[in-house]
């Protein structure tokens, strides 16, 4: 699973670990998952749309706005 770095834009500024892949994310800080997006399908993403570039946007996305997690 393809693992990237993020350091928010606004905020705290404080930097995610994203693990991503086809359909799925996980987002961490500091060893603590903070979002999990285990399975695209549930969201109703068709799999062939839910690429793992597509994964890795959505993470970066909320990670920006807080959706769904704490800073």
């Amino acid at each position: 699973m393809p693992v990237e770095e993020y350091t928010r834009r606004g905020g705290k500024r404080l930097t995610y670990v994203i693990e991503y892949d086809q359909g799925e994310y996980f987002i961490h800080h500091n060893g603590i998952m903070k979002k999990a997006f285990p399975d695209a399908m549930v969201t109703g993403i068709p799999p062939k749309e839910a690429t793992p570039a597509l994964m890795l946007r959505l993470a970066i996305g909320d990670i920006e706005t807080l959706n769904g997690m704490d800073e």
